[in-house]
């Protein structure tokens, strides 16, 4: 079966309150423009999501909802996971591994998002620029059976895609 995953990388945070924990920092005004046009691009794959997967630091939860409006998921089945915070490959792959649904899209931080996506394909992804997207397919029975080079990159999406229009939204 055709199983798919949307890795994102959370929108431009703001660095303006220097009391505020790197955990609790919120998106910056660009970050929430930014997040529902990655939040189009979605849309327009034509791939209906399942399940998003959220990390609970603040700019991650925010960039999670944009997105969901976009794509007309709704906002209370968002799946709060605080591992994803500063997660390891191997926390990817646990949290990953307890899913059902086919279509998934996880929302995190780098370096963990990066590094998870580079060892799910075999072919170069890329840097993770904040609301980076890549959508990875899988031909599996479960998300039990992902392992090193098991996917393989259906699109890469960047705001700097969108904005120099190399993609339409």
């Amino acid at each position: 079966m055709n199983f798919n995953l949307l890795l994102v990388r959370h929108a431009k945070s703001s660095w303006s309150n220097p009391s505020l924990s790197d955990f609790d920092r919120p998106l910056n005004k660009r970050g929430a423009s930014n997040a529902p046009l990655m939040g189009q691009r979605i849309r327009n794959y034509g791939l209906l999501l399942d399940t998003i997967i959220t990390s609970t630091a603040e700019r991650a939860k925010q960039t999670s909802k944009l997105i969901a409006k976009e794509i007309k998921y709704e906002l209370q089945d968002i799946d709060l996971e605080s591992d994803l915070y500063h997660a390891s490959r191997q926390v990817f792959i646990n949290i990953l591994s307890k899913q059902r649904n086919r279509n998934i899209a996880m929302v995190g931080h780098n370096p963990g998002i990066q590094d998870f996506s580079y060892w799910l394909c075999s072919e170069p992804t890329f840097n993770f620029p904040t609301c980076g997207v890549i959508h990875i397919s899988f031909s599996l029975d479960n998300w039990k059976e992902i392992y090193k080079n098991s996917g393989k990159v259906i699109s890469l999406n960047t705001l700097r895609c969108l904005y120099e229009k190399r993609v339409k939204i």
